[in-house]
């Protein structure tokens, strides 16, 4: 009798455990598919709110000091000093902030620093390029062979270049200074904006 009872106990013990798994297994892969969606809405909202930070971080520096700062009005040109923008990303939101033709001047030296994302916002928003600096024909090149229709000069001084870009413009038009490159000639932003804007005070 204690064997049979033993053996019905382990018959009995082992198929419930069997049964118990089994079905909370189930449970807890229904309730997996259940939360795998929400997990994915969940990381999708967190990125969407990601970016509108990053979108109001840069958007809280427009018109501060050196960071898409209106200069001067000069015949119905107005000077934009945006020489906080030492990277390609600042540079894209800063002409994707242009609301009329601009006249781009910039300091960008490698021609890989040209992004496709650059490219198309350039073909929407700019009319002129004036690259200032040391002439770097691939930088030139590339320019040109991306933007067919868009006018390439280069200066060497940023007198010129502001001169330059003022001479190539029409009314109604924007000339922005946004390098989209780090210390050039080991100068700070700060430093290079304050040539921009004394170039401009020149004319």
């Amino acid at each position: 009798k204690t064997a049979f009872f033993y053996t019905f106990f382990n018959y009995f013990w082992n198929n419930f455990c069997c049964f118990f798994y089994c079905n909370n297994f189930k449970a807890f892969e229904a309730d997996r598919e259940r939360s795998n969606p929400m997990v994915a809405a969940l990381a999708s909202h967190l990125v969407e709110i990601r970016k509108k930070n990053i979108v109001k971080s840069l958007s809280d520096y427009h018109g501060s000091e050196h960071s898409q700062q209106l200069v001067k009005c000069i015949n119905g040109v107005e000077f934009v000093d945006d020489a906080r923008s030492t990277n390609v990303t600042s540079v894209w939101f800063a002409l994707e902030n242009m609301t009329k033709p601009c006249v781009w001047i910039n300091n960008i030296n490698n021609p890989e620093d040209i992004t496709e994302d650059l490219i198309k916002i350039i073909s929407q928003k700019v009319k002129v390029i004036v690259m200032q600096g040391v002439y770097n024909t691939e930088v030139f090149n590339r320019f040109a062979e991306a933007n067919a229709d868009v006018r390439i000069f280069a200066e060497m001084n940023m007198e010129d270049a502001v001169r330059q870009a003022f001479y190539a413009c029409e009314k109604n038009y924007v000339v922005l200074y946004s390098p989209g490159v780090h210390g050039i000639d080991h100068l700070s932003y700060r430093e290079r904006g304050e040539k921009f804007q004394d170039a401009v005070a020149q004319l």
